[in-house]
């Protein structure tokens, strides 16, 4: 086909040529064809010169040459445009004419590579009597060859459909450009001014197309307005018309050549500067990520002649640093000093006078203080430059050296610390003491200058075994630490007892390089043997009662109540969100959090009654001598539970924060001999955990209908197991609407028919699948599912346009091998990954905002979309979203419900909407059942919808039924059942 094509085409407007010969009859001044051939042969490489050689020779028959002179010709026609293209690919030429030297070496490649068609095709011409004069008849062969290519090859080069398509983007300036055209050249050839020299209008028209359309408009316009005026001249208009037909041709020859070479070398060097404005703005934006990933802030600081100052730039980190943008200082940096330490800023100013009289570097630091009223330590490093209007700049490196002052600190209160009343020795690898502080020497006798260089052992009794020592050596060996007691001597030979605490010290090839020893000397602790009863029967942190012993007293309770008809009753306790106060506050702030709650707890029972803690967070009450009657036993208990409750519900002081906490008390009344400690534990255990499920800080009863429960939940989570292996799962599918009703993807929703108990609501099983970590195989069928589904609908043009949204829980997000297992599924189907959207819940993706936007950006990159779900219910930071590579927001349904009739969720909803608008965000509600809901989303910017307004969610044969049945979905009135 592409064959053909060029083969007519070198026809056709071969023909157009030879119907106005400049010498008869086949000597034409602007010969098209040959810009034809040089086009093909770069375009579509060699093999195309048979089909330019067949094509000319045709056109040569054609014309009146017999076969052997038309073959001659032909070749000579063929291997011009091949020495033009031979010399151009040694030029590594760019069909796009992109640069100067592409222009002018198409020129001088088109002029040399003509030279071979004028010369053989003026030889075979003279040979056959044809013509009279050789040398004129071969300039003006080699003068229509040569401006033939310079006006078809550039169109044919460039014109691609991409380039088309970029043009139709700008239909109104294309308009307008054509308008313009036809009047110019209806002005200069067919108006009643044609005979006025009207054609300099022809270049502005030019010069317009080549800066604002390229090459392809350039070209185009410039091959029209030859064309224009090839007719005008035949019809004897314009400015060309004359009674000399030769000279005619002869002006329109160096018309043509003119405005070719002149749109060329314009287009060019529009080009060039495109091409140097884009890699200008490239290493900008190059500079400036580079200075935004510096681990402080770049900026200039000028100081004016009248003293005032500006920051002209500053990098990113401008905001995080000094809490201002750099917009905000561009004109005036006053406002930086009013926050910079008084004291620091008169000793700046003097380092800042001498730096500018000497134009020497400024070096400082100063204390600088943020808008929540704390002090961060920055350090400035400056070169000066001075400008020619007598302006100062500053090529300034900010860095923030808090944490160096910090490290300073914990210095200075190290070297304090080794001087602590412990003796502290610091050994290298082969035990050899290297250094000792001052309660050593106080404690042993020897100075400092007698330790230094001996074995630590020296100063130590061999009392333990050899087999002890083995045991130190392994324990600081594979833990690089070990506590204990160890017999030392003094310098006078006295024997004593030390608690000593070793730890090893290694390099970054995991050996020894140190050993550091504190210790004290425990031979005067009068209380010893008590310290061992308290390790061992006390929790050293609460000094309560530690499991232990109240499996003891609880045991003797029990057994006393075989004589004893009163109640009894076990409280368990857990503190709410303890977790997340070690987390965010440290084990510290959780120490003294369980110090007072243990506190607290002591002042709520009598004395005869045990508080313990059993490790963590959990306490155990145990009430003894409640009444004989059940029901004021139970209220006894009760108002002893609530008691507590409300005890530790009250605020704790804790450092330099207050915290407030809850407890959630599960109660276990018991009475007799008949009950175990297991038991006991067992239900009082059940009771707290319902205590949590009901809302946390709450007490609550055992009851036997709580065993039951976990017995049911128990049996769910062995079935969930059964149902992943046996396939009981199915994906349901609820449709997303545009404002137009058209179908634009769906939802894939899990579902669980059980074979047994039927459908089996996700908001019964999902949270315990979360719970028990079966989240993770789950949703990885759920995402090998959708994409089978995407695969099958791409395959169909009525649903390959169709995008999958996939919910994933923060469990499975969190898996570290969650891109991979992604990546894998997608290509193991094939599918088109823009297709697929992933659904993460704010919770999810602000759990670990650097390891979260690391993988999405991951995902990202083969294509795959993010929604934020259920946006607005949580606590999303609008700063770290800002940096999530997100793609759409999804309102909640909360807020839809009830927009038309609740102003608060009105105004949500419009603030969400506005916020995805406005970083670029698709949004889309879920949760539409009604019209009136559906307007309000419209009117506020929202097009995208989701809820049983459209459809309820469908398994994929209902989905695939429901597309063919129409492409428009209709708006239900009232919603389904799920």
């Amino acid at each position: 086909m592409l064959s053909l094509l060029l083969f007519f085409a070198y026809c056709i407007t071969g023909y157009l040529g030879l119907a106005f010969p400049y010498i008869p009859p086949s000597v034409s001044l602007i010969w098209l064809p040959s810009g034809i051939a040089v086009a093909a042969l770069i375009r579509w490489g060699p093999a195309m010169a048979i089909v330019v050689y067949l094509a000319a020779w045709a056109l040569n028959v054609s014309s009146g040459l017999n076969a052997g002179a038309a073959a001659c010709v032909a070749i000579s026609n063929t291997l011009a445009p091949y020495l033009c293209c031979v010399i151009l690919k040694k030029k590594q030429f760019s069909p796009v004419f992109a640069r100067r030297r592409d222009v002018i070496w198409f020129c001088i490649a088109a002029a040399l590579g003509m030279l071979i068609s004028a010369t053989g095709g003026s030889l075979v011409l003279w040979q056959q009597g044809i013509i009279e004069h050789p040398a004129l008849v071969w300039l003006s062969w080699w003068a229509g060859d040569t401006v033939g290519v310079l006006l078809a090859a550039p169109l044919l080069l460039s014109i691609s459909f991409s380039g088309i398509k970029r043009l139709s983007n700008r239909r109104k300036e294309v308009s307008m450009f054509v308008c313009a055209f036809v009047f110019a050249h209806w002005l200069i050839f067919f108006s009643a001014q044609n005979t006025l020299h009207l054609s300099f209008i022809a270049m502005a028209v030019m010069i317009w197309a080549a800066l604002r359309f390229g090459i392809t408009g350039a070209a185009l316009t410039v091959l029209s307005s030859i064309s224009i005026a090839a007719w005008a001249t035949y019809l004897s208009l314009g400015p060309f018309s004359s009674s000399d037909t030769h000279s005619n041709l002869l002006i329109l020859w160096l018309y043509g050549c003119t405005l070719s070479v002149a749109s060329l070398l314009i287009a060019a060097l529009q080009a060039e500067r495109i091409s140097a404005t884009t890699d200008l703005q490239e290493s900008f934006e190059r500079i400036n990520k580079v200075a935004s990933r510096l681990p402080g802030l770049i900026m200039q600081y000028r100081i004016r002649p009248d003293r005032s100052s500006c920051i002209p730039y500053a990098s990113s980190a401008i905001d995080a640093m000094l809490e201002f943008s750099q917009e905000q200082l561009k004109d005036d940096a006053s406002r930086l000093f009013e926050r910079i330490d008084a004291s620091d800023r008169e000793l700046g100013e003097q380092v800042f006078r001498k730096a500018t009289e000497e134009l020497s570097t400024w070096q400082s630091e100063f204390r600088y203080q943020r808008q929540d009223g704390s002090i961060r330590w920055l350090y400035i490093d400056a070169l000066p430059e001075p400008e020619a209007d007598g302006s100062m700049l500053w090529h300034c490196f900010l860095t923030d050296i808090t944490e160096r002052k910090q490290a300073e600190q914990d210095l200075r209160i190290a070297a304090t610390t080794f001087e602590s009343q412990e003796g502290i020795f610091v050994a290298d690898g082969n035990w050899k003491i290297l250094r000792v502080n001052q309660a050593f020497t106080r404690v042993t006798g020897y100075g400092s200058d007698e330790l230094i260089d001996i074995q630590v052992q020296r100063i130590h009794i061999k009392h333990q075994d050899q087999a002890f020592f083995a045991h130190i050596n392994a324990s600081l060996s594979q833990h690089k630490f070990w506590q204990g007691e160890l017999w030392s001597k003094r310098k006078n030979g006295e024997i004593y007892p030390q608690m000593i605490t070793l730890t090893a010290i290694t390099d970054s090839k995991e050996e020894v390089i140190n050993y550091i020893g504190s210790f004290t000397d425990i031979s005067v602790h009068k209380g010893y043997e008590e310290e061992i009863r308290n390790l061992a029967f006390y929790d050293p942190l609460t000094q309560l009662p530690n499991r232990r012993l109240l499996m003891d007293r609880l045991q003797h309770l029990i057994s006393v109540s075989q004589r004893n008809t009163s109640h009894s009753a076990l409280l368990f306790l857990d503190l709410d969100n303890f977790k997340t106060l070690n987390d965010t506050r440290g084990h510290d702030a959780g120490d003294m959090l369980l110090i007072e709650a243990a506190s607290r707890l002591q002042t709520c029972v009598r004395d005869s009654d045990t508080v313990a803690r059993l490790g963590g967070d959990e306490f155990v009450i145990v009430l003894e001598e409640l009444s004989h009657d059940r029901d004021e036993a139970i209220s006894q208990a009760d108002k002893v539970g609530e008691k507590i409750r409300e005890m530790l519900s009250l605020p704790y002081r804790i450092m330099d924060f207050e915290h407030h906490g809850s407890a959630s008390v599960g109660i276990c009344l018991f009475q007799g001999a008949d009950n175990t400690v297991k038991d006991l534990f067992k239900r009082a255990d059940t009771a707290m955990y319902e205590a949590k499920t009901s809302g946390r800080n709450a007490v609550r009863f055992f009851d036997p209908a709580m065993q039951a429960v976990l017995v049911v939940r128990m049996m769910l989570e062995s079935n969930l197991r059964v149902a992943l292996a046996l396939n009981q799962f199915q994906l349901y599918y609820q449709v997303q609407v545009n404002a137009d009703g058209q179908l634009i993807g769906a939802e894939a929703l899990l579902r669980w028919i059980h074979p047994d108990r039927g459908f089996i609501s996700p908001a019964e099983f999902i949270p315990l699948a979360e719970e028990t970590g079966l989240i993770v195989p789950i949703g990885l069928w759920v995402m090998d599912t959708a994409c089978a589904q995407l695969k099958q609908w791409e395959s169909h043009a009525d649903t390959k346009h169709l995008s999958l949204a996939v919910n994933v829980s923060a469990k499975q997000f969190q898996q570290v091998d969650f891109v991979d297992t992604i990546s894998h599924i997608v290509h193991k189907h094939q599918i088109d990954a823009t297709r697929l959207k992933i659904e993460l819940t704010e919770s999810t993706i602000l759990d670990n905002v650097e390891a979260t936007t690391e993988k999405m950006h991951q995902l990202k990159k083969l294509g795959i979309a993010f929604s934020m779900d259920d946006f607005g219910t949580g606590y999303s930071s609008l700063a770290y979203l800002q940096r999530l590579p997100l793609n759409q927001l999804k309102i909640d349904q909360s807020f839809v419900r009830d927009i038309n009739l609740d102003e608060n969720d009105a105004t949500i909803v419009r603030a969400i909407i506005s916020l995805g608008i406005n970083l670029g965000l698709n949004v889309i509600a879920e949760g539409v059942e009604t019209a009136a809901q559906r307007s309000f989303l419209i009117e506020n910017q929202c097009f995208s919808f989701q809820g049983y307004l459209f459809s309820k969610p469908i398994p994929a044969e209902a989905f695939q039924a429901l597309l063919a049945m129409q492409k428009t979905l209709p708006i239900v009135t009232h919603a389904g059942d799920l």
